[in-house]
This record gives C-alpha cells, sequence and structure tokens, in this order.
C-alpha cells in the first residue's frame, strides 16, 4: 500500500532521530518511543499521558562534580515529539515560556522538536475552509511548534512554524507548506471567556466549601499533578556517589507532604484543604496573572488517573454556581 505523506514524514522522522508520539496498545493510547512506523496511532485520540516527560524528564542530572570538575550536562539527542495534539502544544507553549530562562530546558529544546497534528473536521468544501481560517488564526498563531500536520478529506496539510521546522520539512522532500508567524500567546480577539471566568471563580472561591468536601475523599496521592501536561514543579536536591556529587532536578508534586516545607521545618500547605485551593489557584489565577495564557488546557487526564474520581470540570462549575449565587 502506498504510503501517505504524513507516513513518509514521520518515517524520515525515524531515520534522523528518536521518535516519540501515541501508540495503541490494548485499546488504551498512551504516549511512547516509536520503533517502526506500524506502531503510530493516526487516529487522533487524546493519550492517557502526555509529551511533557520528553520536555521535561521526570529526573534529570543537571551538573555533575567529579574530582573538583563541575561538569553542566547540556548534550541531548535529535527528539521528535510527533502527532501532538492541540491541547499537548498549549502545554508545550505554557512550558516553554515558564522555562524561557532555564539553560538546561532551551538547550535540550534547541535539539527537540515539536510536530503537532490534527484529523480536521467532516464537512463540505466551505465548511472545512471556514474550520480552516479560523483555526490557523485563533489557534495555530498562538501556540508554539516546529511542524504541523493537518489532515484533510483528501491529503495532509503541512505548516511550519519555526525556522528549524522548515529546515525539517526541506530534509524530508516536502516543499509544499504554509509558514505560520507565532502572533503571541494571546489572540487579537482577547483573552478567551472562558479563562476570565474560571479565574474569577477559582479566586473568589477560598472559603467554598467545596475544598473542605474534596479534602474529605483526596488521598493527596497527586496523581493529577504527575499526568497534567501543565504542572512544573520540580525539586533541586543534590545527589552524592562514589565518585562524586550530582545535582538533580526531579518532579514533584504540591500533594506531597514536603513540598511547602522551609526553614525550621514549617509547612504552609499543611491541610489537604489548602493543597486543593493551591492546586487550583496555581493553574486557574497565578498562570493567567502571569502570563495571560492557560494554566489547565482541558485535556482531563487528571480525571481518568484520580483513584477517587475528583472531576476538575465539574468542580469549575461548582465554584461558577456559587459565585454567580452571591
Amino acid at each position: 500500500m502506498k504510503q501517505t505523506k504524513a507516513e513518509q514524514f514521520a518515517a524520515f522522522l525515524l531515520s534522523q532521530g528518536l521518535v516519540y508520539a501515541p501508540q495503541k496498545t490494548d485499546g488504551s493510547c498512551s504516549v511512547k518511543k516509536i520503533i517502526e512506523l506500524k506502531q503510530i496511532d493516526w487516529s487522533g485520540d487524546m493519550p492517557d499521558n502526555s509529551f511533557k516527560s520528553v520536555l521535561l524528564p521526570p529526573k534529570e542530572i543537571l551538573q555533575e562534580v567529579k574530582a573538583g570538575q563541575i561538569k553542566v550536562k547540556f548534550a541531548a539527542p535529535k527528539v521528535f515529539c510527533f502527532l501532538m495534539n492541540v491541547l499537548d502544544l498549549q502545554a508545550a507553549t505554557l512550558l516553554e515560556h515558564i522555562f524561557e530562562k532555564d539553560i538546561y530546558f532551551q538547550a535540550r529544546r534547541q535539539n527537540l522538536f515539536l510536530i503537532g497534528f490534527s484529523t480536521g473536521v467532516p464537512g463540505d468544501v466551505k465548511k472545512y475552509d471556514a474550520f480552516h481560517s479560523n483555526y490557523e488564526e485563533n489557534i495555530l498563531e498562538h501556540i508554539l511548534f516546529d511542524v504541523f500536520i493537518e489532515k484533510t478529506d483528501r491529503d495532509y496539510k503541512f505548516f511550519s512554524g519555526s525556522e528549524k521546522g522548515q529546515q525539517l520539512l526541506a530534509g524530508a522532500g516536502i516543499n509544499n507548506y504554509q509558514n505560520v508567524e507565532f502572533a503571541g500567546l494571546v489572540p487579537e480577539s482577547g483573552l478567551n471567556p472562558r479563562l476570565l471566568e474560571n479565574k474569577k471563580n477559582v479566586e473568589l472561591s477560598e472559603n467554598s466549601k467545596l475544598w473542605d468536601e474534596l479534602a474529605q475523599i483526596c488521598l493527596a496521592c497527586g496523581k493529577c499533578s504527575i499526568v497534567c501536561p501543565t504542572c512544573y514543579c520540580h525539586d533541586l536536591r543534590d545527589e552524592v556517589n562514589d565518585d562524586g556529587v550530582s545535582r538533580v532536578r526531579e518532579w514533584t508534586s504540591c500533594f506531597y507532604s514536603e513540598f511547602s516545607k522551609t526553614a525550621g521545618n514549617k509547612i504552609d500547605l499543611d491541610t489537604l484543604r489548602k493543597k486543593l485551593f493551591y492546586w487550583y489557584f496555581h493553574k486557574f489565577v497565578r498562570i493567567p496573572d502571569k502570563l495571560s495564557y492557560y494554566g489547565c488546557v482541558s485535556c482531563m487526564r487528571c480525571v481518568k488517573a484520580c483513584p477517587v474520581g475528583i472531576n476538575i470540570s465539574a468542580n469549575l462549575q461548582r465554584l461558577q454556581k456559587e459565585n454567580n449565587g452571591k
């Protein structure tokens, strides 16, 4: 069977470096390292995990001190994050802005390619053209990516979002593509009304009974924050080994008991109620305040991962009702 342009592009990526993409195993979709083309899942389904572990590894050595010499760890292989959906690209865009001055993140990003994918929408040509025009202006121009592939009813459209992306497409022999210039995080139409509504409702919710109710069932396991593509909290610590010391960065969660411990063993988030409110406040108030961008991209992975069924969407709707009732 003849390969599509997208499959040809994927085959080219496999010849150039490490490829991470959605893969279905026993009906479950997850992001994994791809060895051969047939492993890639092209359905567009939301993977259970995200590409966060590729952009920001769960544990990484930043520096090593051996025999009195400091070695900074900058080396990174060529890596392709392939078939990222728009929500995961929004999350990656947030991480890029959070870590824009982090020399380790940026060094890895130089050799890491974000390649987005959309299955498009069904319908007649006029409806598709209207959809695509709005999609490009309100979505693609406000996320960071290197290459974006859009599936149509007849073929695939390719977009470049960076000079790296252009070079990659040229190397793959793809010359028919459209360049999209990043126009900033906020569309010309202004901030998303949903973002503003959630921000207001969470900001006013510190005394809500919701946090007490959630604290009765939450296990403080941290699975929601670990699976979340926009959670980036981490610990820095020194690990001593036989031949030196390593400075290590490792994921953590605001639900962990040691998270807010300061000098004198003071713990600011000393109750589960405080932890829950802090997590929501950080996502829906602090990040939008700082970047006018999403601290939550609505992927709903946290809902799927939660062992007691806490639903972030239902909680936001509850807070909206409480605020509207005041």
